[in-house]
């Protein structure tokens, strides 16, 4: 494929929770080797871990912008297609970006976010790591409310096509913690991979549905029901007959 491929990562602060020992670039396992083997260039900046919207997408733009020249696919899991869309739309990069794919992207928040804020609120703890150097509005923009806000003044671009894969693995092959997350978010929005609704991830175009959680959408602890080359071989297969 002759347009580099682009990932752009989550929060590494949520990730670090429920996968020891991760460093950044080892954030999408596997795949980015993967890919290249493939035959497509891959570009794999590293924003902050834990920033706002507006500052990951800033650089973002300066590390893609630096790698090349060329258009740019942008695959973005969780956080990162935020990210991207913020970039796209308020940054000028319309015409650098062919597409973006979001993978599990809460595009309309995750009640995790709402309900954690919500709990550290009540007991103290969030006003005191908003006295720490941590960015807290990093984890206030994957609320509801703020990505409602967020949604109306960022709407998708005629220049970028827009796609979306969404989480609804079998509960019993969750990552544990995932599972007790899972039902906070089923309550409130429905089927989810632990993070992320469905309901919320659906955005673009086209949307496909991996019976993946958070973790194994990036290449972690995959079960037998769901190989993430399977998912991943579908959307370079869409990204390479644009191309063609």
């Amino acid at each position: 494929m002759k347009t580099p491929v682009v990932l752009a990562h989550g929060m590494l602060g949520l990730a670090q929770t429920f996968i020891q020992g991760l460093k950044l670039g080892d954030y999408f396992n596997g795949i980015p080797d993967w890919i290249h083997d493939n035959g497509c260039e891959v570009i794999t900046p590293q924003v902050e871990g834990i920033g706002t919207n507006e500052t990951r997408a800033e650089s973002l733009k300066r590390q893609i912008n630096k790698a090349t020249n060329l258009p740019v696919h942008i695959i973005a899991h969780s956080q990162g297609g935020l990210d991207s869309r913020h970039m796209i739309t308020h940054l000028g990069m319309a015409e650098k970006v062919r597409t973006l794919t979001t993978i599990a992207t809460p595009h309309r928040g995750s009640p995790i976010a709402d309900w954690a804020i919500s709990k550290t609120q009540k007991i103290g703890i969030f006003k005191v790591l908003e006295w720490s150097p941590m960015d807290t509005q990093a984890f206030k923009d994957l609320r509801t409310s703020e990505c409602s806000v967020f949604n109306r003044k960022t709407p998708n671009l005629d220049a970028v096509k827009y796609f979306s894969i969404t989480g609804e693995p079998v509960k019993e092959e969750m990552l544990t913690p995932l599972r007790i997350l899972h039902d906070i978010v089923f309550e409130h929005e429905g089927p989810n991979d632990g993070l992320v609704s469905s309901k919320s991830a659906k955005w673009g175009e086209k949307t496909t549905n991996w019976p993946a959680d958070h973790a194994q959408q990036i290449g972690w602890f995959n079960k037998p029901s769901f190989d993430w080359r399977d998912g991943w071989g579908e959307i370079l297969n869409q990204l390479k007959k644009m191309d063609s």
